[in-house]
């Protein structure tokens, strides 16, 4: 992580995709600066900018997509948040794991959103996270923050171009 150490802003670090009950991703405060997160958003779709420009708040998929919120929580400098997207995590991590932040439930270190039902949400093959901050205001611009795209050499996969994109609708 010698680039991370550089950075000026929240990283992804992890991401786990398989199986189902082990999908997780970190995040990583490189700063000198405690980082409040009630205003940061996770999303695994492109268009993940539409709840700020068209005032759609899950333009994930309604199956295994997510686009949720942070609580209002902080995270430390040099310290990592593990984020478990299946609640049946600790059949793979053990019961002595803790997750920091959990995308189920309704616990105050949960997220808040749209969350597909299915159990994979995190897909092995064509993917991306996307991890933004926005106050919540039409009229102000989404920030992107960190994300992970992948893809096989089959897949295809649309990458984010917000490119010509309007501000406001």
């Amino acid at each position: 992580m010698v680039f991370a150490q550089e950075a000026d802003h929240l990283l992804l670090t992890r991401v786990v995709t398989q199986p189902d009950e082990a999908e997780l991703f970190s995040i990583y405060n490189p700063t000198n600066s405690v980082i409040n997160l009630s205003d940061y958003y996770v999303c695994d779709d492109e268009d993940y900018y539409k709840i700020q420009t068209e005032g759609d708040m899950s333009p994930s998929s309604s199956i295994g997509g997510f686009t949720v919120q942070f609580p209002d929580i902080s995270i430390s400098p040099g310290d990592t948040f593990h984020i478990v997207l299946n609640e049946d995590y600790k059949e793979f991590y053990g019961e002595d794991f803790v997750a920091d932040l959990v995308m189920f439930g309704s616990s105050d270190s949960s997220l808040t959103g749209s969350m597909g039902f299915s159990s994979n949400k995190i897909d092995e093959i064509d993917e991306l996270i996307i991890l933004f901050k926005w106050d919540g205001e039409s009229n102000h611009l989404i920030e992107d923050i960190d994300y992970f795209v992948w893809s096989s050499l089959d897949g295809v996969l649309n990458v984010v171009d917000k490119t010509g994109i309007d501000t406001m609708s």
